[in-house]
């Protein structure tokens, strides 16, 4: 009985008592940019496994509220921009960023966003929800891909995934995961099934970060394998188009008019009360 008494004293302990630290709930008419900071006329680099600049380029004007939920909008839309390089250039595509930066961050916790994402037929869309730190060292301080997707015809999972380097400035660009992390989807789901409604979810502490999907986990990083972020991060949404793996034809027609969406019914973050 003592033995079992200590084991369930034990659990008990173990067990986070997550308290509500940030929400959004994106009712109203337009962003809060006291909230969220918006990239307009930015590009962004690089699509994943290559140095290739991404395809779109990122306006305000593409993130909009409407019926409660966040939207990021992507269309074919050539609009003049400047690229990471210094130079100006067309970009085909036009889609939206937006992020915690100078807002909110936090260290530890349960990040954890209702989503609709677009269909697999927009080849080449890259709708991401993850958590970057303040130090322009990358990946050194970390990076928690809570949701990336991107659209092709082979596969239909979403990915969680975590970037690191061992916390040195010599690591700088040296991402010690190329392939990071596990893709998911739910048992006997149909092509589009992200589409739908779904929870996608991190929790994170010192020694672990886990990757749920709908309350259920299916992703772990642990302190014995990989560096652990040091440092308290901030939110991203966005949604960008990539050319390095399945790069999508100009004639695709789920980019014409107004594009495909990602969309947010809400987005709240929590923080363990046990280890504050």
């Amino acid at each position: 009985m003592l033995l079992l008494s200590i084991l369930s004293s034990l659990v008990s302990i173990a067990e986070p008592t997550w308290r509500l630290t940030w929400a959004d709930e994106f009712n109203g008419t337009s962003v809060n940019t006291s909230r969220w900071g918006l990239r307009n006329n930015e590009s962004h680099c690089c699509g994943p496994f290559g140095k290739k600049q991404e395809l779109q380029l990122y306006l305000a004007s593409e993130v909009t509220l409407d019926n409660g939920h966040l939207v990021i909008q992507t269309k074919w839309n050539p609009t003049l921009g400047p690229k990471e390089n210094g130079s100006v250039g067309t970009f085909d595509y036009t889609s939206g960023w937006l992020d915690t930066e100078k807002s909110f961050t936090q260290k530890y916790g349960r990040f954890v966003a209702n989503m609709s994402l677009p269909t697999r037929k927009a080849e080449g869309i890259w709708p991401a929800f993850w958590l970057l730190p303040a130090t322009p060292c990358w990946p050194t301080g970390g990076e928690i891909d809570i949701m990336e997707m991107v659209g092709n015809p082979v596969e239909n999972d979403a990915w969680g995934s975590y970037h690191w380097a061992p916390p040195n400035n010599t690591y700088c660009g040296k991402d010690r995961a190329p392939i990071p992390g596990m893709g998911i989807k739910p048992h006997g789901a149909p092509v589009d099934w992200q589409t739908g409604w779904h929870l996608y979810e991190v929790q994170w502490n010192s020694t672990s970060i886990t990757f749920l999907l709908d309350n259920k986990p299916y992703f772990y990083r642990t302190y014995k394998e990989v560096s652990m972020p040091p440092g308290p991060m901030y939110i991203i949404f966005d949604q960008a188009v990539d050319q390095t793996i399945f790069s999508p034809k100009p004639d695709n027609p789920f980019y014409k008019g107004d594009g495909v969406q990602m969309r947010v019914d809400w987005i709240r973050v929590y923080e363990d009360a046990n280890n504050v």
